[in-house]
């Protein structure tokens, strides 16, 4: 029960932000370039990154909810997660103040802090995953 919960929600968060993101992809291009993170602050990589990941993120959360290739949807999970852990991270260190889009601008997730512990959370309950698919023991991850 546990594990499915655990895998819907993440699922869930990754299809829903990557839609909201999707219908609103010329602030979430705006979004990436205000990262200031090179290659992508400026056309065409701040483009190519802000329409490349929204439909990644929601292939994602689809494939974890359905428990469709678990094992590249928890690796991909995870390594977004470090990803925008890496970006936030950045931007915090550098003093920056931007709006990191993460959910198409329509839900405000606090700042830097609590992002980061909203993103610990979620990376260690898709290691957490991680560990249970590996083991064999729970390879339905419910």
């Amino acid at each position: 029960m546990v594990l499915a919960v655990l895998r819907v929600a993440l699922g869930g968060i990754f299809l829903v932000f990557g839609l909201m993101k999707i219908l609103d992809a010329h602030a979430f291009v705006e979004n990436v370039a205000n990262f200031q993170i090179p290659p992508f602050n400026e056309p065409p990589y701040d483009m190519w990154l802000a329409y490349f990941l929204p439909p990644l993120e929601v292939l994602v959360g689809l494939g974890l909810i359905l428990k469709r290739w678990m094992e590249g949807a928890l690796l991909l999970t995870a390594g977004m997660l470090l990803s925008f852990m890496g970006a936030i991270g950045s931007v915090w260190a550098r003093g920056l103040d931007v709006d990191c889009g993460c959910s198409g601008g329509t839900v405000d997730l606090g700042g830097y802090a609590s992002h980061m512990v909203i993103l610990f959370v979620m990376l260690s309950a898709t290691v957490y995953l991680m560990i249970e698919q590996m083991s064999g023991e729970k390879a339905e991850l419910a």
